[in-house]
């Protein structure tokens, strides 16, 4: 099933979900992350205060994709894309 989350704060409530879902408790999750509890239950607080790569692993132990999916553009407005510059270095970041 697919979550649309828009606002960071519809993520905490989403990654405590999928923990019960799997009947995961914080130190179970904890311990598979290599983590404390306490680490978790600040996680699902607040998840904005875990970077990217720890989110990703995160999701990866509840046995959840990321998805990153383009959204089309408001009727009359000009793509982000079109405004960038195509002069820069060709190549990995």
């Amino acid at each position: 099933m697919d979550y649309l989350i828009s606002i960071s704060d519809q993520l905490a409530p989403q990654l405590r979900s999928l923990r019960k879902v799997r009947r995961l408790s914080q130190a179970d999750l904890a311990l598979k992350l290599g983590v404390t509890q306490s680490r978790i239950a600040a996680i699902e607080r607040n998840p904005s205060a875990v970077s990217a790569g720890q989110l990703l692993d995160l999701l990866k132990v509840l046995g959840v994709d990321l998805v990153l999916r383009d959204t089309p553009a408001p009727v009359g407005a000009t793509s982000p894309v079109s405004d960038i510059s195509d002069t820069g270095p060709k190549g990995a970041w």
